[in-house]
């Protein structure tokens, strides 16, 4: 969902779950909690116009990005040589699928 609102900027839940529909299968609900914990824990901030909440990034998204994967190395790998060896190899097999990253 950091994604999506990344990309599109501020946005209300509909406008999210729109974005979400495009790749996974959440219903309005779902969204809903996973931004107001994101709220809660300080990655978005919210806006109230009438009875809609806008979210808005609080996180840049670099920043965001080396965040997530640092909890999620030390969270889920830890020291263990064969995960990130695992991390590793995901990550070239990505690039080249993808290819070099163009300027």
């Amino acid at each position: 969902m950091m994604r999506i609102l990344w990309r599109i900027g501020r946005a209300s839940v509909r406008q999210v779950l729109e974005e979400d529909l495009k790749t996974r299968n959440r219903d309005y609900r779902t969204i809903l909690t996973f931004l107001s914990r994101m709220e809660t824990k300080g990655f978005l901030s919210v806006e109230k116009e009438g009875n809609t909440n806008y979210y808005t990034p609080v996180l840049a998204k670099k920043k965001g990005l080396k965040a997530e994967i640092g909890r999620f190395l030390d969270e889920v790998i830890g020291a263990d040589r064969d995960g990130l060896e695992l991390v590793r190899t995901a990550v070239e097999r990505k690039l080249l699928i993808r290819g070099p990253k163009r300027s």
